[in-house]
Parts: C-alpha cells; sequence; structure tokens
C-alpha cells in the first residue's frame, strides 16, 4: 500500500518503503529518487538487490506520480524540489541516508548537497546532468509537447532512452508512464533546462559520490562527466559501455551492482581508525 506524507506548501509525497534484511539488523537506508517525469515504479529493477541489504524508501516528487500536483503557476526552481526532499527526510527521521537520484534529478541531487550536507551520507547518480549541452534540441522537444502532448513527446523520442532491443512491452510501458506528466511544465521545463549550469556545485560537494552515465550519453557527454568529476573532492565514475544516459532503466542490474559496491565502501569502518586516535592522543 502506498504511504504519503504532508510536507511544506501544501504539498503530499508518495513513498514506498521495503526492508528485506535480517530483522535484528539497523540497516542504513537508501532513498530513491526518480528522473523528471518519471515516477517511483522506475526503480522497480532496483529494489529486489538493494533490500537485501539496505532499508529502501522510493519516493514520488512533487508533480510525478502519486505524489501532489505541480500548483497552476508553478515555475522551475530546483531549490523547490530539494526543500521538498528535506522537509520529506526530517518527517521521516531520515539522517546521513544514501541518495540515488537520476538523470534530470541529480540537479536537484547537486542543488540538494549542498543545501542540505547533514542530510546526506553519499549520492548515487545514475545517469548524471548537470549541464545540458546542444546534444539535445530542446526547443523542438518543447515544440512537440505544445503541439501533440507529453506521450507524443516520450514516444518521439524514446530511442535516447532504451537500447533498440529492449522489450518492446516496456518500451510502451515507459512512454506511457513518461505520458503522464502535464504538457505545460513539461515545455516549460525544456526552454528552463538549456539555460541551466550546475557544475559549479561539484566542488563544494563533501559526500562520497558515484556518477553512472551510458557511453552514448547525449544531454551530457562522457568527457563532460570526467571532467566533472575531477573537480570533486570524492567522486568516482562508471561508465557502462553501449548504454545511452538513461542507464537506471537501459542498465539497472548493472547499475545495482556498482551502487552496491559503492554503498559497501561507503558503510565499511575505517580499519586504521583507532590507529590513528591512538597515534593523536600520544
Amino acid at each position: 500500500m502506498t504511504n504519503t506524507i504532508d510536507i511544506r506548501r501544501e504539498g503530499r509525497l508518495a513513498y514506498d518503503e521495503y526492508d528485506c534484511t535480517p530483522p535484528w539488523t539497523q540497516p542504513a537506508t537508501v532513498v530513491l529518487v526518480h528522473g523528471f517525469t518519471k515516477n517511483r515504479r522506475f526503480f522497480y529493477d532496483w529494489i529486489p538487490e538493494l533490500a537485501k541489504s539496505y532499508r529502501v524508501i522510493c519516493v514520488d516528487q512533487r508533480g510525478h506520480g502519486d505524489s501532489s500536483a505541480l500548483p497552476a503557476n508553478f515555475t522551475m526552481a530546483i531549490r523547490d524540489f530539494s526543500d521538498d526532499l528535506a522537509d520529506f527526510a526530517n518527517k521521516l527521521g531520515l539522517v546521513h541516508a544514501h541518495y540515488v537520484m537520476a538523470e534530470f534529478t541529480s540537479c536537484i541531487a547537486l542543488d540538494f548537497a549542498v543545501a542540505y550536507p547533514e542530510l546526506i551520507g553519499s549520492l548515487v547518480l545514475p545517469g548524471v546532468v548537470f549541464k545540458p549541452s546542444a546534444g539535445v534540441d530542446w526547443e523542438g522537444w518543447a515544440k512537440i509537447v505544445d503541439a501533440q502532448g507529453s506521450q507524443a513527446w516520450a514516444r518521439a523520442t524514446n530511442d535516447h532512452r532504451l537500447p533498440a532491443d529492449v522489450d518492446p512491452a516496456k518500451r510502451e510501458w515507459y512512454v506511457t508512464q513518461q505520458g503522464r506528466f502535464p504538457s505545460g511544465p513539461l515545455a516549460a521545463f525544456f526552454r528552463w533546462t538549456c539555460t541551466q549550469d550546475f557544475s559549479g556545485n561539484f566542488a563544494r560537494i563533501q559526500a562520497p559520490t558515484l556518477l553512472m552515465t551510458g557511453q552514448h550519453a547525449r544531454v551530457q557527454p562522457v568527457p563532460e562527466v570526467l571532467a566533472a568529476a575531477a573537480t570533486m573532492p570524492r567522486a568516482v565514475v562508471k561508465v557502462f559501455e553501449g548504454m545511452p544516459l538513461n542507464v537506471m532503466s537501459a542498465a539497472p542490474h548493472d547499475c545495482v551492482r556498482e551502487t552496491l559496491r559503492f554503498l559497501e565502501a561507503v558503510d565499511k569502518p575505517d580499519p586504521y581508525a583507532r590507529v590513528r586516535a591512538a597515534a593523536v592522543r600520544q
């Protein structure tokens, strides 16, 4: 059954919780935050493996899935989504949780990590985006939405998101789910997106961060991701060969494997901490 929690600005966020860890343990929490125009159901392939080792919370952002609709006077602002997420975390008592934030929502992650560093244990950014490049015709996408609606745009551009040999039923589901996002805000979002650059936030993020992308990413090409990661104090990068930007859906099992490997390293106690502490005391 879907859970809901009231947040700021008369909002309500829908979420699911999964925990298949041994009942006598106290697992760390992983919060899964979907990409823009999507919803929490897109993480269906991630949850089974993650929930064996972590408490997993999968949330719909405002305006998506089963959460509150965007207000009629909606104006795109990254900080509004960061504030929503912080309020959500505080209401659930989440401190130092691990956040998996996909695709354009990685822009929100970069802002969230700067504004609320005390809430974050680590970041995992599959399909990382921070400065949309000229690889996409944003105005062309907006015009498709204006003329034909969100689902027509999702169908016309789906080849950017999934491999050519994907199950047709999965492709159709993907298009239908993205088509749920309201057309007006989506067209405005595209026209706003191409004016943004969040790369300056990278150097300010102290949390361990895993950046994942596909070899054929167009919105944020691999060289740009590698250059951005080089400015981060604690970042690692994984590039999946033959994949598009949207690796969370195009290569979910590979993403989960890398995420678990990364989180295990983050959560592992420092074996030399006591030695260093003793040395300092002496």
